[in-house]
Order: C-alpha cells, then structure tokens, then sequence
C-alpha cells in the first residue's frame, strides 16, 4: 500500500482553516440574519465615536477630513450591504473550507480552491462597500488570506 503520509505543519494549517473557516460559515449566517440590528448597533456606535473624536480635533480643517472619511464608512453601512458581505463571507468560507478539506486529503484542487474563496474574501468587500470601508475590510481579508495561501504554498509539493 503506497500511502503519502501528511505533513504536520499542513494537518496544523487545515485545522486551523476547518475551525476558522467554520466560524465564518456560522458567522455569516448570523450576520444575514441580524443584519438590520447590526446596522442600527453600528451606525449608533460610529455616531458616537464620531462626536467624541470631533470634540478633540485641533481645526475645522481637520474636522472636515474626518467627516468625508467616517462619512463613506457610514454610507456603507447598510442592510443591503451586510447582506451582501454576509453572503460573500459565507461563500468564501465555505470554499476555503472545501479547500481545506480537499488538501487534507492531498488533493492540490483544494489548493486553488483556497486561494479562489480567498480571493473572494478579497474582492467582496472592496466591490460591496467601496471607499475607505471596502479597502479596510478588503485589507484584513488580505493580510489572513494572504499569508495562509503562502504558508499552504509551501506544503504543495505533497499535494497530488
């Protein structure tokens, strides 16, 4: 029986994938569903953060600075939105997940499999909430995304 043994530092990053690419799963559910709370949370929240930061600003310059940057994260902080972002979360989690489950078992699909739900996760945000919101939460996906898809990378050659 010709069996390939899998490395430890993979079994480590599809755990690590099974449990936080789950969560997400659940997450997004959550969100899809709470959506219009969130929402009204969110925007009281960044209303406040808004007139507390306000209150410390040297000039009307600043202050107008400020504005037009909290003000596009306000503008995309909408039900339709977080709708939105919950579905894409979700199907990326889910792909990254399959992707996952697939490089368990050796399988390089799952490779590209990640990296295409990456890439989601990526894109989504930018093209959902556009602005400084989209590039920020664009940017957190990345950074993760990014550095897992290095790390699986590495572990390739053991895929088939």
């Amino acid at each position: 029986m010709n069996q390939t043994l899998r490395p430890t530092f993979l079994t480590v990053l599809c755990i690590l994938t099974f449990i936080g690419s789950g969560s997400s799963i659940f997450s997004s559910f959550s969100n899809y569903q709470n959506a219009e709370i969130a929402v009204g949370v969110g925007n009281e929240a960044l209303e406040q953060v808004m007139d507390n930061i306000e209150d410390e600003l040297d000039s009307e310059e600043e202050a107008n600075i400020f504005e037009k940057i909290m003000g596009s994260v306000t503008d995309g902080l909408t039900v339709e939105n977080v709708k939105n972002i919950a579905l894409a979360n979700g199907i990326s989690a889910i792909l990254t997940l399959i992707g996952a489950i697939l490089m368990w078992g050796l399988d390089k699909k799952g490779f590209w499999l990640y990296i295409f739900g990456t890439i989601v996760a990526i894109l989504a945000p930018i093209m959902i909430y556009e602005g400084m919101m989209g590039a920020m939460a664009g940017g957190g996906a990345a950074f993760i995304g990014i550095l897992f898809c290095v790390l699986y990378g590495v572990n390739v050659k053991h895929l088939r």
